[in-house]
C-alpha cells in the first residue's frame, strides 16, 4: 500500500491497484477509507468493477461498486456472488447447475454461516448458473450479518449477478429477490425460460433461503413439494457433465439428492461409508467410481481440470496436500486415485 500526496495526479481517481497484483496506490485524503482499501484489494485479487445497468460503479452489494461510506469508519460489506465465487474462499460450499440439463432445489446461507460453522452439508453459499452463452449468473443469499451487516442495499435478499466467463471484467447486478419473488430470463441456452424463485426466506440465526432454478423447456419445479435436487432431465445427466473423456466415467462434482431422504450430499459423503451409502440408488448412479461400478475405470485425469473459481488444477497439485485438497468435490471426482478412492 503506497500513500501519495494529494497533489499527485490520479486522473480524478481516489486510488489505483494492480489487477491482479500486490501493490495499490492511494491519494492521502482517501488512504484511510476502508472502502478505498477494499476496492483496490479487490483489483489485486483480479476483480473488475461491479455495475448495475449501464453504470460501471453501482452494485450496492459489492465493494467493487463503490456504494459504501467514504468515511474512516467505512461500511461492513463484502463482494457479490460472482466475485465471491472467483475468490474461492467458500468453494467447498459452491454449487453449479446447468438448467438446460437439470434443475436445482436447494438452500443458500450467508457467508457468516461459514465463519460460525453453522452451515450444514445440504446448504450452499454461492450458486453458479451456467449458460451456453458468454455470460453466466451467480446467486447468493445476501445475509445482512457479521462482516456483511452494513451492506448498503438488498440485505437479506437473494441477489443475482451476471458475469462474463472472463471473471476480471465488470459484473452486473441483475436482481434482488424476497420471499415468493422470481426472476426470469427468456431463451435460456435454448431450453425455454430460466426461472429463479425464492420459495422461503428466513433471517434468524444463521438465516437461509430456499430457491428453485429450472428451465421451462426441461422441467417445472414447485415450492409446494420438495423437488428432486439436481434432478435428471435426460437418461443419464449425472455422468455427462463431469465426464472428462469418452472412455471413462467419473463421480459427479456437485451435490445430489439421496433417494432415501432427499438430502443433498456430495460423493465424498458417500465415500466415508460407501458400504452402506452406495446402496442408495441415487448414490450408486451419481458416484459410480466410489461405489465400484465395474464399467468405470478408477483413475486420475491426466489433463488439468477447472475448479469452481475458474482456476486450472492437476492431480499432481492435489497430491501435495491430499488431506485438504481432496475435500473439494471437484478434486475428489477428477483425482480418485490420488484421493484414495481406488
Amino acid at each position: 500500500m503506497i500513500v501519495c500526496p494529494d497533489v499527485v495526479n490520479f486522473n480524478g481517481a481516489a486510488a489505483y491497484g494492480q489487477m491482479p497484483g500486490t501493490i495499490s496506490w492511494y491519494r492521502s485524503k482517501h488512504a484511510s477509507a476502508p472502502i478505498a482499501q477494499m476496492h483496490e484489494i479487490g483489483h489485486n485479487l483480479g476483480h473488475g468493477h461491479s455495475g448495475k445497468g449501464t453504470i460501471e460503479y453501482a452494485d450496492p452489494t459489492c465493494n467493487m461498486g463503490n456504494k459504501g461510506s467514504w468515511s474512516d469508519t467505512g461500511t461492513n460489506f463484502c463482494f457479490n456472488a460472482a466475485k465471491t465465487w472467483a475468490n474461492g474462499w467458500y468453494d467447498t460450499h459452491h454449487a453449479w447447475v446447468d438448467p438446460s440439463r437439470y434443475s436445482y432445489d436447494g438452500t443458500l446461507v450467508g457467508i457468516n454461516a461459514v465463519k460460525e460453522k453453522s452451515i450444514t452439508g445440504e446448504q450452499d453459499v454461492v450458486l453458479k448458473i451456467a449458460s451456453s452463452g458468454e455470460t453466466d449468473l451467480y446467486v447468493m443469499f445476501n445475509r445482512r450479518t457479521g462482516a456483511n451487516n452494513q451492506v448498503p442495499q438488498n440485505g437479506d435478499q437473494v441477489v443475482i449477478t451476471e458475469q462474463s466467463s472472463a471473471l476480471y471484467e465488470t459484473s452486473a447486478w441483475s436482481a434482488a429477490l424476497s420471499e415468493g419473488q422470481e426472476y426470469t430470463q427468456r431463451s435460456w441456452s435454448g431450453s425455454g425460460t430460466l426461472v429463479i424463485k425464492v420459495c422461503s426466506l428466513e433471517t434468524g440465526s444463521p438465516g437461509s433461503a430456499r430457491i428453485l432454478v429450472y428451465a421451462t423447456g426441461q422441467e417445472i419445479l414447485s415450492c409446494v413439494a420438495a423437488s428432486p435436487i439436481m434432478s435428471p432431465v435426460t437418461s443419464s445427466p449425472t455422468k455427462s457433465p463431469v465426464s472428462v473423456d469418452d472412455t471413462s466415467c467419473r463421480d459427479g462434482t456437485s451435490k445430489f439428492a439421496l433417494t432415501e431422504n432427499g438430502k443433498r450430499k456430495p460423493c465424498k459423503f458417500v465415500f466415508r461409508k460407501k458400504t452402506t451409502r452406495c446402496q442408495d440408488p441415487a448414490a450408486a448412479e451419481y458416484c459410480p467410481v466410489t461405489c465400484g461400478d465395474t464399467s468405470c475405470t478408477c483413475e486420475d485425469v491426466t489433463d488439468r481440470f477447472e475448479m469452481p473459481n475458474g482456476n486450472l488444477k492437476s492431480c499432481n497439485w492435489a497430491s501435495k496436500n491430499t488431506e485438504k485438497r481432496c475435500r473439494n468435490n471437484f478434486v475428489h471426482s477428477y483425482c480418485p486415485d490420488t484421493c484414495g478412492i481406488c
